[in-house]
């Protein structure tokens, strides 16, 4: 078998389980949002948008993840590519910065938590642009 098929072989199943994610969020005078898009295996889209009380932004970033994620295990994804327009969110949460609010720490606990859970899974820093897909928040 030639070199290419093998490596098409190989890689095959990762694409066909890889599932992603654009997740945003929203904090305003009446609530915080979340906005979640995912692109999964067979091409359809999931759009959820949920409505949170008494959060910030940085809050509303990892609920939205964290949320990502626990929908993507229900439904077996273990491949999964993160987007999200938070430069601060992401070097958090790879622990490039570091996070000095308690309620922050235990919302990257969680999802440190939910991490082996999956095959793979990464976190990319995207421009907020790009991210128009997951500005879909209820606010």
């Amino acid at each position: 078998m030639p070199e290419v098929e093998k490596e098409a072989a190989h890689a095959s199943p990762q694409m066909e389980d890889l599932w992603v994610s654009y997740t945003d969020d929203a904090s305003n005078a009446s609530g915080s949002g979340l906005g979640l898009v995912y692109k999964i295996p067979t091409g359809k889209v999931i759009r959820q948008s949920i409505r949170c009380l008494d959060m910030t932004n940085n809050e509303a970033e990892y609920e939205a993840v964290i949320a990502g994620l626990r929908l993507a295990l229900k439904y077996g994804a273990i491949h999964v590519i993160q987007h999200c327009d938070s430069q601060l969110f992401v070097n958090q949460v790879i622990t490039t910065f570091q996070i000095k609010e308690q309620r922050l720490q235990k919302y990257q606990a969680d999802i440190c938590k939910l991490l082996p859970e999956f095959d793979e899974w990464q976190l990319d820093q995207i421009p907020r642009a790009e991210n128009i897909k997951a500005d879909a928040s209820p606010n």
